[in-house]
């Protein structure tokens, strides 16, 4: 998998009451640290009822001013028996959208309070160490994620990852290739299927599961320009004829929203593309209906193509449907 950029880090703040070797640790700490550090279990007890301390997992402490964030969640992984930090937790410094839960792989004697212990096997080249952590690597963190969440957070995990460019459908199913005979690798082979068109939303999902039904020729996420330059991204072009689906989610088109939907869709036509709007009501009301609707129209378009072919001069070479993107 491509190399991703890692979750920004929050400086310690100056002045708080914490164990010395807390600022080395992105501002976490355990009980027996304090401890260590003077902090006997009666002073430990009052600044937690104050408030000052907070507890992150377990025996896992942070000071209320320094935030909660990815890498102290994979401190508290990596200190509550050395876990390889996994899941979530890994998923969350690589950047994915996923639930801020809190989970490493590796045997402990005791379940952590919030943390989940996982007993799997590593491959070599499976972990890495990134400022005196070990976690598991993008693309394992990937599968581990894929084998684990229900279907909805896959997809948007997944979603997300394609439109940011963290990673693309080959990375994916190379993943799920490696999760061969884990718990839950059904459905991350779902998922994965499922996405091997790379949809960038949820929306483009729900299109892309439709698309075995359109026949072939379709291509996604396509880029066109015109003379003027970019025209814009369209979600869906069918080239030999033309047509192009777009998809308008549930979001609010202003005025200046809506006028540069019709602006782009002019220019489109003017290359002599043809646009089909959906939504998600066409998607989930009547999904057949949308199919019938777009094979009609690629299968008149192509006629037409077919037609003028005929007809045009001999040694002239036609421009319509418009340029390849």
């Amino acid at each position: 998998m491509r190399s991703l950029p890692m979750a920004a880090i929050a400086a310690v703040p100056d002045g708080i009451e914490v164990p010395d070797v807390a600022r080395v640790q992105d501002g976490v700490f355990t009980r027996s640290q304090a401890r260590a550090a003077g902090w006997g279990d009666r002073a430990q007890q009052r600044m937690i009822a104050r408030g000052i301390w907070l507890p992150v997992a377990g025996a896992v402490l942070r000071h209320r001013e320094v935030p909660d964030g990815p890498w102290q969640a994979a401190r508290a992984v990596h200190l509550t028996g050395g876990l390889v930090v996994s899941h979530s937790t890994a998923g969350r410094l690589w950047q994915f959208t996923v639930p801020a839960d809190l989970h490493g792989i590796g045997h402990v004697e005791r379940h952590p309070k919030h943390v989940v212990p996982h007993r799997l096997p590593l491959r070599a080249g499976e972990i890495t160490e990134v400022r005196g952590l070990r976690l598991t690597t993008p693309a394992r963190t990937l599968a581990d994620l894929l084998c684990t969440l229900d279907e909805e957070a896959g997809i948007g995990l997944l979603t997300e990852g394609f439109r940011r460019g963290l990673f693309g459908a080959g990375h994916v199913s190379a993943a799920v290739r490696h999760a061969h005979g884990r718990h839950g690798v059904t459905r991350a082979r779902h998922l994965a299927d499922t996405c091997r068109r790379e949809p960038q939303s949820m929306l483009e999902w729900r299109f892309h599961k439709l698309c075995d039904a359109l026949g072939p020729g379709w291509r996604f996420n396509v880029d066109i320009d015109d003379e003027q330059g970019f025209v814009g991204r369209v979600d869906a072009l069918h080239e030999a004829t033309g047509t192009i689906v777009e998809l308008d989610g549930r979001r609010f088109h202003g005025e200046d929203r809506f006028q540069s939907d019709r602006t782009r869709d002019q220019r489109l036509a003017a290359l002599g593309y043809v646009v089909i709007r959906l939504t998600w009501d066409d998607l989930e009301q009547r999904p057949m209906e949308v199919v019938e609707r777009i094979r009609r129209t690629v299968t008149v378009r192509a006629r037409g193509v077919q037609v003028a072919s005929q007809t045009e001069p001999r040694g002239r070479s036609r421009s319509w449907p418009g340029p390849a993107a």
